[in-house]
């Protein structure tokens, strides 16, 4: 059965392929209300549907938004892209999901992806603490980076402010009284993790109490597999990792030595991913706003003064306290 075409609609509503076009497309000239009815009646009649990317593309945009994130398995990233994609459909956008699957090759290949299909913006977790935006800053795609980037990068950024939270996090378990505190960082030197660190010594300051540096990749089997070296080596009383996942890790690792938690080592972690209200034992955790970051992304990347002139915003975060801590314990 050969595709109908607005000429089709045209024919059967008695009007011309233009009328059809200003209907379809709201304008730029109006249609009295009687034709307006009889195009859209002769459309549902003939079970027409216009082309969505050429109207797209003759107005300039394709009416949907790219989401480049390091790995879709980890939980947050999940979460943050459900998020992204109810904030995109509010605005009648697509949102395209890309995973990077821990690969900075794919990551690349989704970059120029996302540029040859013209996405009107990209929402960016990128692998590297410095990605390549050139790409996208030829091709005139704002991007809004949830992850802080180095001075003076061709993006805007959108994050918590990781100082205060690291700072938050190990004063919290300073104030249980433990003496002998370990951060579980990422696996690279990155801004963001710099700035854990940076958060995670002011805490420190002034206070009688053992620091440990540890780092693993954000995945709970090998945040498990460091933690479970680190404590059987010499156990802190309490870690703080930088992402629920590793936390996830860290309590397995405690399980697998016979460890409990909060007893014998309290941990806390960072992102207030669904998961972290019904571990075991529930898990203290750093809470972004997922939805509040998803909302302002979009909002961002919709800005026309963002594409020369990039902003960079810090939203508030939620301690959450549970029983991984010491807090709340039966």
């Amino acid at each position: 059965m050969p595709m109908v075409t607005a000429r089709d609609v045209a024919r059967l509503a008695k009007t011309s392929n233009a009328v059809v076009s200003y209907v379809f497309n709201n304008g730029p000239r109006n249609v009295a209300p009687a034709t307006r009815e009889r195009v859209l009646a002769a459309a549902a009649e003939l079970g027409y549907r216009p082309n969505m990317l050429a109207r797209a593309l003759s107005a300039g945009s394709t009416r949907s938004i790219g989401l480049i994130v390091p790995d879709i398995c980890n939980p947050f990233f999940a979460e943050t892209a459900r998020a992204l994609e109810d904030a995109a459909g509010e605005i009648d956008h697509l949102l395209l999901i890309c995973d990077a699957a821990l690969s900075p090759v794919q990551e690349a290949r989704h970059v120029r992806s996302l540029v040859d299909r013209q996405v009107d913006a990209v929402v960016y977790v990128s692998l590297q603490d410095d990605p390549d935006l050139s790409l996208f800053t030829e091709s005139r795609i704002p991007v809004v980076a949830l992850h802080p980037l180095p001075e003076g990068a061709a993006a805007s950024t959108l994050t918590i402010d990781y100082t205060a939270a690291a700072r938050a996090a190990t004063r919290h378990l300073i104030e249980h009284g433990y003496r002998e505190i370990a951060i579980l960082n990422g696996p690279t030197d990155s801004v963001g993790a710099r700035q854990h660190e940076r958060g995670y010594e002011q805490a420190l300051a002034g206070h009688a109490v053992t620091a440990h540096h540890w780092s693993s990749p954000t995945s709970r089997y090998a945040a498990s597999q460091v933690a479970a070296e680190e404590l059987a080596a010499h156990p802190p009383r309490a870690v703080y990792c930088v992402t629920d996942e590793q936390a996830f890790g860290v309590l397995h690792a405690a399980h697998s030595l016979g460890l409990r938690v909060p007893a014998d080592v309290a941990v806390v972690g960072l992102d207030g991913t669904a998961n972290s209200r019904v571990s075991i034992p529930p898990l203290t955790t750093v809470q972004q706003p997922t939805q509040a970051l998803a909302s302002r992304a979009i909002d961002i990347v919709r800005d026309p003064d963002a594409r020369d002139t990039p902003v960079h915003e810090l939203l508030d975060f939620t301690f959450v306290a549970r029983q991984s801590c010491g807090c709340h314990e039966a």
